[in-house]
């Protein structure tokens, strides 16, 4: 199997010497046979659907952004994580994009369990050896579209810098500010602190749930879905990580032991996910419009509240 060890070069794949016209027809086929899907089955989750197809027994291809192909290949070469080898990138047809994901990404396929089957099976000391296994990264100085809850449902960026970003955010915190004041007459600034730029930027997963997280047949650990990844302050990393520990449905929820390891993987950023990334949270759902909150709100009040932080 052609599996990509970082510390090894690449196996030949069974993909490599077809033409993009041949792996398309390979993928429309597997996108018709239901015992090609990998993906997830779970009526209690909104994750549920299938996200890649097996087309070959050594291969599996999914919907993807340019870059993640890009960053797949920068951490497989500048550090020691496993990812799958990245074997083709090619165009989907117009019309078959969702989003971002505007081409076919051509992997190989890890043969293997996702870590919320495996971790059950763990003992303390593997999983904490497999989290060690899943440090930060350095940064790849690139300036990537954001995704994923804590940029809202519709995206952002890609910012031209880290100021850019931070601005992107006290915009936010401002206006859920305005809305807040607006709806009870009530002003608590000090409640809600500015963004916090004096943490290095690193390259982020920024979706390191246990179903992207894969244990091989010989105990190794791969990440995998790097969709989302990209520059980011480290307590961005954790946020994501933990997202869902408050989850409604019990079922969805993750197991307490990982949650303790959490900040193992991605720091003790505790008080930015509750204290700062919780109280604006009503400004990711998406239900109501940022650009109606004016900058000169409290202005026109008389108020004096910063817009953003002190630079």
């Amino acid at each position: 199997m052609g599996i990509s060890h970082s510390s090894a070069k690449p196996l030949p794949s069974s993909v490599d010497a077809l033409t993009d016209e041949e792996l398309i027809v390979m993928i429309d086929a597997a996108r018709k046979d239901s015992s090609t899907a990998l993906g997830i089955t779970d009526e209690h989750t909104f994750m549920s659907g299938t996200t890649a197809w097996r087309i070959t027994p050594d291969a599996v291809v999914k919907r993807a952004p340019a870059h993640e192909a890009y960053i797949m290949s920068y951490v497989a070469s500048h550090s020691s994580i496993r990812v799958p080898k990245v074997r083709r990138l090619i165009p989907v047809r117009p019309g078959e994009a969702i989003l971002l994901s505007k081409f076919w990404l051509v992997m190989d396929y890890v043969d293997g369990d996702v870590l919320e089957t495996a971790w059950p099976r763990m003992s303390w000391w593997r999983r904490l050896w497999t989290v060690w296994r899943l440090r930060p990264f350095d940064s790849t100085g690139e300036a990537l579209p954001c995704s994923g809850f804590y940029f809202t449902e519709y995206g952002a960026g890609p910012f031209e810098s880290y100021a850019a970003m931070a601005d992107w955010y006290d915009h936010l915190r401002y206006a859920v500010l305005v809305r807040r004041h607006r709806r009870t007459g009530r002003l608590e600034p000090q409640n809600y602190p500015t963004f916090d730029a004096t943490q290095p930027l690193v390259l982020c997963h920024m979706d390191l749930n246990m179903r992207n997280i894969m244990v091989d047949r010989n105990g190794e650990v791969w990440l995998v879905d790097w969709g989302m990844a990209g520059a980011f302050p480290p307590w961005l990393e954790y946020a994501n990580l933990v997202l869902f520990s408050r989850a409604a449905i019990p079922a969805r929820r993750l197991p307490k032991s990982w949650m303790f390891f959490a900040r193992f993987v991605a720091g003790d950023y505790r008080w930015y996910e509750e204290q700062y990334l919780h109280r604006i949270s009503s400004a990711f759902d998406g239900s109501w419009s940022v650009s109606q909150r004016p900058r000169d709100y409290f202005d026109q009040l008389g108020l004096s509240i910063e817009y953003q932080r002190q630079r």
